[in-house]
């Protein structure tokens, strides 16, 4: 995802890579507008990781992990169809998953791999308690 108070450079992006241009709600007060441009997912972005890679100095290990989770993607789809993956495919997309969300960890304290919450699951639980609380 890419952010900017210009829509210009983020319009040039998606006709580059296509993707979509999103409004970013202005909040209260005298706040500029901005937009967001994100990027397609899965398959789709390989030709914007690969075309971007050569100038990222930062999140270049990012980039490079994205592309191999890319390729793990596109090899079981092309090459067993309806069934299921072998293990240790399975293990490898494991493997690259903590390894992004390692290099995307934000703050000083030290990263610790636990599942993140399902927003759905919470909602679940939420609306259960509550019908759980009228009927008591």
């Amino acid at each position: 995802m890419v952010a900017n108070g210009d829509r210009r450079p983020l319009d040039w992006l998606q006709q580059i890579w296509g993707g979509w241009v999103v409004a970013v709600s202005r909040g209260e007060g005298k706040a500029r507008a901005s937009w967001t441009w994100r990027c397609p997912t899965g398959l789709s972005a390989r030709p914007f990781l690969t075309g971007i890679r050569p100038w990222l100095r930062i999140k270049g290990a990012q980039c490079e992990n994205a592309l191999v989770m890319i390729e793990l993607l596109q090899r079981g789809r092309r090459t067993l169809g309806p069934y299921p993956l072998p293990q240790a495919w399975l293990e490898e997309q494991e493997k690259h998953y903590w390894t992004q969300r390692e290099l995307n960890h934000r703050g000083t304290a030290a990263f610790v791999a636990k599942p993140m919450h399902s927003p759905r699951k919470i909602h679940r639980a939420r609306l259960s308690s509550a019908s759980e609380l009228m009927l008591s």
